[in-house]
């Protein structure tokens, strides 16, 4: 299936749809009247809804990091949520001390900071013809609807998704990105690490530890996951000499490291820390990875579209903290 996943606007989502945004708005925008029509069966969609599950589970890591680790922000208003927004508030004073409990303490006060994100929408497209569905239906294999589009379709926008957490979005909206962990502007970037692991792999326990040290000096401890290039990846799987063990046992067995993990959406020589902590990061959830349906060209036509309407919430504090560290020079020597 040639269709790449595409992140949009609502308003270049809804553009030449008028059938779709009437049903929608008859239905209170509930995204479900979409999964209603009388073309398929309810196995079908039964089908189609274990297979966008199925896919979901498969060797994409950074989002179901932050799932599994229930890092995710629900977010109301479903397809009509443009923005999401939260706070950083500022340190306040120094807690005190007295044996009578009573005494005034300072009167501090806090400075607030807003944060904004746009909630674009990342979609995949096909359809089948009215031939097809017929066929399928008279199918001597029993007639069960072919998920492979669905599940090709559903990897992409997921592979898509993906990508934003680790490099961010190209859709601005209002004057607002959507950034990943090594375009935050608050990510720290190191340029010290010694890399080529491939030459030198011991190179690697050095590379981590100073990866760790940064992400403490802003002062986040942990618990970390880190993420290499498929090259790293195959250098950690080296046995060590010493001991019946690899590099990649190695650097789990040091403290602060939860897991070390690659990702296919990983660019080369790039390597990424992440405090698994909702003062860091999590997963704004507008529109979880669904399927829905409609008809055109009289019936003849019947279109699909797996989409959702998800973005990472990279975070700092006030004071521009932030527990992201990253280099992208890693396999040079």
């Amino acid at each position: 299936m040639g269709n790449q996943a595409q992140i949009v606007t609502p308003a270049q989502f809804f553009a030449g749809s008028g059938p779709v945004i009437q049903k929608l708005r008859a239905n209170s925008w509930d995204l479900d009247c979409l999964r209603t029509n009388t073309t398929l069966p309810h196995d079908a969609w039964t089908a189609i809804d274990d297979t966008v599950q199925e896919v979901a589970k498969q060797r994409l890591n950074v989002m179901a990091d932050l799932r599994s680790h229930g890092l995710t922000y629900p977010v109301k208003g479903g397809l009509g949520a443009l923005y999401v927004f939260w706070q950083t508030m500022s340190e306040g004073g120094d807690a005190e001390q007295s044996m009578s409990g009573v005494t005034a303490g300072s009167k501090n006060t806090v400075d607030f900071g807003e944060k904004t994100i746009p909630m674009p929408i990342t979609f995949v497209d096909f359809n089948v013809s009215i031939r097809k569905l017929m066929a399928m239906d008279n199918s001597p294999y029993g007639g069960d609807f072919d998920t492979t589009m669905v599940a090709q379709a559903t990897r992409k926008v997921i592979e898509k998704l993906e990508y934003t957490c680790l490099y961010g979005s190209s859709v601005v909206i209002g004057g607002h990105t959507l950034y990943g962990y090594m375009n935050y502007p608050h990510s720290n970037a190191l340029t010290t690490l010694t890399g080529n692991w491939t030459g030198t792999i011991a190179n690697c326990e050095k590379d981590v530890v100073k990866l760790i040290a940064e992400a403490e000096a802003n002062h986040h401890y942990g618990p970390f996951i880190l993420y290499v290039h498929s090259n790293e990846w195959t250098d950690l799987r080296q046995r060590w000499t010493y001991q019946d063990k690899t590099y990649l046992d190695i650097l789990k067995d040091m403290a602060g490291i939860e897991d070390v993990k690659t990702s296919d959406q990983m660019s080369a020589n790039d390597i990424i820390l992440v405090e698994m902590s909702r003062e860091v990061v999590d997963l704004a959830v507008a529109v979880d990875i669904k399927v829905v349906e409609w008809p055109t060209s009289g019936g003849m036509q019947t279109n699909f579209k797996v989409m959702a309407v998800i973005g990472p919430r990279v975070k700092s504090d006030y004071d521009d903290n932030c527990g992201v560290v990253y280099d992208t020079d890693i396999g040079s020597s």
